[in-house]
């Protein structure tokens, strides 16, 4: 048992290396794709429909994270777009309640590549 010890640790070595590198490749691919949307995507106008708040224990205790979900028909198509944006723990309901309107920027060739672009106010209380 001790001869296949170092064997073993080298292996489980092995695939955190390879988990590491694939969460890394990903979360750069994510990063290259909403820098893209950003450069060319094409800005439109979708309508707040909701906004969840999920409560969260973490270390540190406790927070309340909002995400915010909007819908668009595209006029020439008549395809209904659903957009989520980035949770957070800014109070969306204050600047983008249910029915407003919100920009959103989307890759034309693929409106499923988006990107939310919340506005937050400067209030005299935290959000």
């Amino acid at each position: 048992m001790q001869q296949f010890l170092p064997v073993l640790l080298l292996i489980l070595s092995g695939i955190a290396i390879l988990f590491g590198i694939v969460g890394l490749v990903y979360s750069m691919r994510s990063f290259f794709r909403t820098l893209s949307v950003r450069r060319r995507g094409k800005r439109i106008v979708a309508t707040v429909t909701k906004i969840d708040a999920e409560y969260v224990i973490t270390f540190r205790g406790h927070t309340t994270l909002f995400s915010l979900f909007a819908d668009w028909e595209d006029p020439e198509t008549h395809t209904v777009y659903h957009f989520k944006s980035d949770t957070g723990s800014a109070n969306l309901a204050l600047n983008h309640p249910p029915g407003s309107s919100i920009d959103v920027l989307i890759d034309p060739r693929n409106p499923r590549r988006y990107e939310v672009q919340l506005q937050f106010e400067d209030r005299n209380y935290p959000l």
